[in-house]
């Protein structure tokens, strides 16, 4: 029962709520102020009625840690939640981007001080895209979300209300290769290296670059002519290990041509030569592209190389991810199943790939129509 003191004409009102994390009370006070030319007695009853109205409202609306910080509810999230719940490379991600965007600003705000507004004022005031904010305010919706449900808090404050920055509403286009563009790329990786390798499997394949650096000699079957796709290499803080692709359906065989199959047994000569001179020091001698010291080879140093490699040429709006969408939009282009498409690809359903290579698919219905006017106008 709320607690009511008289002091001259007002009353303080004090409501206890129990203890927060650490045991320290936790008590709402407010002051009750009566109306002018009524009794003491008709003074205290309504002194009273509000009491337990105020206290009602503490009880029904206040959790028992809304005055931590925000900082230590990201603390509570990152070590029980996200190294918990989710992959190791996403808690990575969502604990970088707490400290270095999130905690700066907001981090010694109570969680009961938050609101819709003032959300939106701290997004309006970054200098972040619109893509990057509405990444950073996913996170930011998670720990809440986790709040509310330890019953830190009674409602979240990202809801609907939230404004974030809108961003440009024209769909960009994907960057992509030509049939005769990804011919003359080709041309400019014939000679062996292991880099020159692994551009050619991106092309023959529609891997991804994680998937391609993740492959082991166990995954290529050169009697059935499959690879199977069923890891992915993860690196967070420069440690590597191979996991699981995101999606149950990312985990595929898809076929191995004659060509491809060349390409791997000379990839396979090499890695056996340089097994020989490493010896036991060795770390990986099951997978099929490794550093010159037998290490699982590092993403972004591919993908370095790969700028390096198409700088100052007709190439240099590609990335790694653009011989991928080369590899869907021939297939799509050859008149492949969209089906097969999707399966190659690794994606969820069709409707996805069908969303992506949306304006490959346009242009493909283009060319039926044209092609069934030709062919009824003959």
């Amino acid at each position: 029962m709320a607690a009511i003191n008289k002091r001259g004409n007002t009353f303080q009102i004090i409501v206890s709520l129990g203890t927060d994390t650490s045991g320290k009370k936790i008590r709402k006070t407010t002051t009750f102020v009566p109306p002018e030319n009524v009794t003491a007695k008709k003074a205290e009853k309504l002194a009273a009625e509000f009491a337990a109205e105020f206290e009602r409202k503490c009880k029904g609306m206040t959790s028992l840690a809304e005055n931590m910080r925000f900082s230590e509810m990201c603390e509570w999230f990152i070590e029980n939640y996200a190294k918990n719940r989710l992959k190791e490379i996403t808690a990575y991600n969502y604990e970088s981007q707490i400290r270095n965007h999130l905690l700066p600003e907001l981090g010694n705000i109570k969680l009961k001080d938050f609101t819709p507004a003032k959300i939106t004022a701290f997004f309006k005031t970054r200098t972040y895209s619109p893509a990057t904010c509405r990444k950073i305010y996913v996170i930011m919706q998670s720990v809440f979300a986790r709040a509310v449900e330890q019953g830190f808090l009674k409602e979240t404050p990202c809801n609907r209300a939230v404004i974030l920055p809108k961003g440009s509403t024209a769909k960009k286009k994907k960057p992509s290769l030509d049939e005769n563009q990804a011919k003359e790329l080709l041309s400019m990786v014939q000679e062996y290296s292991q880099f020159n390798t692994i551009i050619k499997v991106l092309l023959f394949t529609g891997m991804r670059s994680g998937e391609c650096l993740a492959l082991r000699w166990t995954d290529i079957d050169y009697v059935n002519k499959t690879i199977h796709i069923e890891n992915t290499l993860t690196d967070v803080g420069g440690k590597h290990w191979l996991q699981p692709p995101k999606t149950q359906s990312s985990d595929r065989y898809i076929g191995l041509s004659d060509t491809l199959a060349k390409i791997f047994r000379e990839q396979q000569k090499h890695q056996e030569e340089k097994a020989a001179v490493l010896g036991k020091s060795n770390q990986h001698p099951e997978m099929v592209f490794t550093t010159e010291t037998g290490n699982f080879v590092d993403r972004s140093f591919l993908n370095t190389q790969f700028r390096k490699f198409v700088k100052g040429t007709s190439f240099e709006f590609a990335t790694l991810h653009t011989l991928r969408h080369c590899t869907a939009t021939l297939m799509i282009n050859s008149g492949i199943d969209l089906k097969i498409v999707s399966e190659m690809l690794g994606h969820s359903d069709v409707s996805t790939t069908a969303n992506i290579y949306s304006d490959v698919l346009q242009s493909t219905k283009a060319k039926v129509a044209d092609m069934i006017s030709f062919k009824l106008a003959e």
